[in-house]
């Protein structure tokens, strides 16, 4: 029975497990965690009041048929298909499996850990989130900035969502004609892709929050709230509200330079096999390719990896499908792929619905059981491909004369 090792039990890397299980498989998944955690949720935890129960036990999630070890991988041997961890077990298997996600990395910038620490985001865990829904509720008056610190994000929308989520909570508390609300980014619009831009930036000024654009973050003091950018600006601000950069997990890699600089790992963008080494895979945010980082990517690309291992051909297109509530009690769906630029469906409250209904479909998707249904969703609303450019025209002949 052929091995496979799956490192990391996020939602490409439990799909893919349970996926496989039914299948004759020997599967083993290696988590640092045994609790899973629904990450976009910490969004409404922090800003929206809702429960703070977004985990659940890792084993409960996967096939009784899979292996899960709890334990922190250190050492990975690509081609040798060789695993050891921290504490110094060593796993082997025939084909490898990499899930580890994405990491907030906040030190990566200078005063953003203890800023952290002090204030809290909505996108490293759940108690970073309760701290920030704490700081909201002390909140009385002033300035309140949000924005991400690097290009690098998870989930796309929800900076924006930030921002649209808090002056709604600021008006149902009375709090907004006493608040300065400012949205910063470092791109040279408020979201990174036009058609979508021509759906947020509107609304920005309609709410009378400042934006600013190319506002790269360098260093954050967290007695004053200065946040100050590469580009020599500075932001002062009562209560920062700050994605943090990401970065791939701390892991050694022979051979090493199938990481990135942001410790993303250099997979085919169809196939998802690792560039340089027969037999891994890279899957969800671990994965360095050019497309959002965003659950659906992971759910998509579990199901890639799962038919190769099978022996079926199959192809990551880079579809992406996430939600965006824009915090009027309606929402879009954010569509694209490699070849369709991204675009949003017209908002309406049934998308606001589906978004937050996906916590209590989420655990259950994780088995595999509803794929005909995401099947058939995901295949009524593919993003149409962009248009060839027109060939150009033959040259004219020259008139007779």
């Amino acid at each position: 029975m052929r091995r496979v090792l799956i490192l990391g039990g996020g939602t490409g890397g439990t799909l893919l497990a349970n996926l496989l299980a039914r299948r004759p498989f020997d599967v083993t998944v290696l988590s640092a965690s045994d609790a899973h955690l629904f990450q976009p949720s910490l969004l409404y935890a922090a800003l929206a009041g809702a429960s703070p129960r977004l985990t659940r036990p890792e084993r409960r999630l996967l096939s009784r048929r899979v292996r899960l070890v709890r334990d922190t991988a250190v050492r990975v041997d690509l081609r040798a298909k060789r695993v050891r961890t921290a504490s110094g077990s060593v796993y082997e298997s025939d084909a490898l499996v990499v899930a580890t996600g994405a990491r907030a990395a906040p030190a990566q910038i200078p005063g953003l850990s203890e800023t952290a620490a002090r204030f809290g985001n909505y996108h490293s865990d759940v108690a970073a989130a309760l701290r920030l829904r704490a700081a909201l509720d002390a909140f009385r008056g002033g300035t309140i900035a949000v924005g991400q610190a690097s290009p690098i994000c998870v989930c796309p929308p929800s900076p924006a969502e930030g921002v649209f989520l808090i002056d709604r909570l600021l008006r149902r508390r009375g709090l907004r004609e006493k608040t300065r609300l400012v949205f910063f980014t470092p791109y040279p619009r408020p979201y990174p892709a036009a058609a979508i831009d021509a759906l947020v930036a509107p609304r920005l000024r309609a709410l009378g929050v400042e934006v600013r654009t190319v506002f790269d973050v360098e260093s954050v003091d967290p007695a004053t709230g200065t946040i100050r950018s590469l580009e020599g600006d500075e932001l002062r601000c009562d209560l920062p509200v700050i994605v943090p950069p990401f970065a791939g997990a701390a892991i050694e890699y022979e051979p090493a330079d199938v990481l990135d600089e942001d410790r993303f790992l250099a997979a085919d963008k169809a196939t998802l096999r690792l560039k340089g080494v027969d037999d891994a895979y890279a899957i969800g945010d671990a994965a360095a390719l050019p497309t959002s980082k965003a659950g659906v990517g992971a759910h998509l690309q579990a199901k890639v990896v799962a038919a190769e291992l099978t022996g079926k051909p199959a192809a990551f297109d880079g579809r992406t499908h996430c939600p965006f509530d824009l915090g009027d009690g309606t929402g879009v769906f954010v569509t694209s792929s490699y070849s369709a630029r991204a675009v949003p469906c017209r908002p309406r409250r049934l998308n606001l619905w589906m978004k937050k209904l996906m916590p209590r479909v989420y655990w259950l998707s994780l088995s595999g059981l509803l794929e005909p249904i995401f099947d058939a969703y995901f295949a009524l609303t593919a993003p149409q491909a962009a248009p060839a450019p027109p060939a150009p025209a033959p040259p004219r002949e020259p008139a007779a004369r």
